[in-house]
């Protein structure tokens, strides 16, 4: 069976991840509008859904009852990060950001895939103790 929290009404906005990554999102979607239309149309369009996609799975994962699906939509978190970093690669390959702005974007990419890291072994440590509880 699978291990459930008790249930309750939980805020993600309250997570430090969740901001940062907001945060991050932010910053990215205020270079992405610089760009012309081509440019925002394919690799822009590319990195907000990838970069969007981390917050957006963190809170699907913060609202669910059972914390195996909490896990697995934190994991889907941490891909669209590694993704967001991919297309911020490209964006400085074409030329669209410079060294140091991808370099500033991809050790928040980095700081953020910790804390992902770090949330799926508090979650799992749960798990844990709520299958010896049990």
């Amino acid at each position: 069976m699978e291990a459930m929290r008790e249930p309750q009404v939980r805020d993600f906005r309250r997570l430090t991840v969740y901001q940062k990554a907001m945060e991050w999102i932010g910053k990215i979607r205020e270079i992405v509008k610089a760009w012309d239309w081509e440019d925002r149309k394919v690799i822009g369009n590319q990195i907000l859904r990838a970069s969007t996609s981390v917050a957006a799975n963190l809170a699907e994962g913060n609202g669910q009852l059972y914390l195996q699906k909490e896990v697995s939509f934190i994991n889907n978190a941490l891909g669209s990060c590694s993704e967001t970093q991919m297309w911020l690669e490209e964006a400085r390959n074409a030329k669209l950001i410079d060294q140091q702005t991808f370099e500033r974007l991809d050790n928040e990419a980095i700081e953020i895939r910790k804390m992902l890291v770090a949330m799926v072994k508090k979650v799992k440590s749960e798990i844990g103790e709520n299958r010896r509880a049990g």
